[in-house]
């Protein structure tokens, strides 16, 4: 049984269908990625998983036991940074912990977490939350999500306002936690970062899922494409297209695919009389799939 189970899960106001049928399950030990556009129903997913708003039908259950409104039984187990991080502006980062560790018996070590999530630098334990600035309060933000000692950490835009060294750090912490089972579900609109992260993807496009996969699986379906940069692009992509290649301008290369192999193009081309300036291989791209993806969905509406 997976850890989190979502089924069928739907949310309407007036008219509108914030989710329709939403299923999809988190297993321990797994990342995560909930993508989609702004207004997909990603918010809406994670408010009615965390027991945070209503759901007209479905079951969401956690370990086996539901979550509703009502019903918050399963949450002492589940941490979560949606939206902004719930901050008092004349509190430390250390009270903030101390004050959200109240009602837990087994809250996370103070001394640890402020080191793992970066809020024990010089002053920054001591000094009011009034005074942070935007990554401060995000690193705060996770630290909190952690007090609790979860099995499931629900994560939205965790790397907003965190400089890059911040955003690596917190990918090694997830990284870190996941391998001791911890679960986590996240949102985020870098998907390049992202990318580097999550072990399954869940698309999200409407209110309804499109697409559950693991990260391999959903990259399976894209064709290995080369980006080569020629003495005559246009010629290239002629020659390319007489092979039935499917060849097209990008960001001033070439990208080629369809072919057998690299050797294959390279020879083509040559045999032409085109000089190769550059040459690359093109690794699957969370972002492009994903607009290929919604645009796909979209057409079908």
């Amino acid at each position: 049984m997976a850890l989190l189970e979502v089924k069928n899960v739907n949310k309407q106001y007036g008219s509108k269908k914030a989710m329709e049928n939403v299923s999809f399950n988190v297993e321990a030990g797994h990342i995560v990625g909930l993508i989609g556009p702004n207004g997909a129903g990603k918010s809406t997913a994670m408010r009615a998983i965390t027991g945070l708003m209503s759901y007209s039908s479905g079951n969401i259950t956690f370990e086996g036991q539901p979550v509703t409104f009502s019903n918050h039984q399963a949450l002492g187990k589940i941490g979560n940074l949606i939206e902004y991080p719930s901050i008092y502006p004349n509190l430390t980062a250390l009270e903030h912990l101390k004050l959200y560790a109240m009602d837990t018996d087994n809250p996370a070590d103070f001394k640890t977490l402020m080191k793992q999530t970066q809020i024990d630098g010089e002053n920054f334990g001591k000094r009011k939350a009034k005074n942070f600035s935007l990554g401060m309060k995000q690193r705060l933000g996770i630290a909190i999500a952690l007090i609790r000692n979860p099995k499931l950490v629900i994560l939205d835009e965790p790397m907003n306002g965190l400089d890059p060294q911040s955003v690596h750090d917190l990918r090694r912490l997830i990284r870190e936690l996941a391998d001791t089972g911890v679960a986590f579900l996240i949102s985020s609109h870098l998907l390049d970062e992202l990318q580097k992260l999550v072990d399954d993807v869940v698309i999200i496009n409407h209110g309804k899922i499109i697409e559950t996969a693991t990260m391999a699986a959903f990259f399976s379906h894209d064709k290995v494409r080369w980006a080569l940069e020629t003495s005559d692009n246009q010629k290239t992509i002629n020659l390319a297209i007489a092979n039935q290649w499917v060849a097209n301008m990008e960001d001033g290369h070439v990208l080629v695919s369809g072919a057998d192999n690299l050797q294959q193009v390279i020879t083509a081309v040559n045999q032409a009389g085109i000089d190769i300036t550059t040459m690359n291989t093109v690794t699957g791209n969370l972002e492009k799939s994903l607009l290929d993806m919604l645009a796909n969905d979209d057409k079908g509406e």
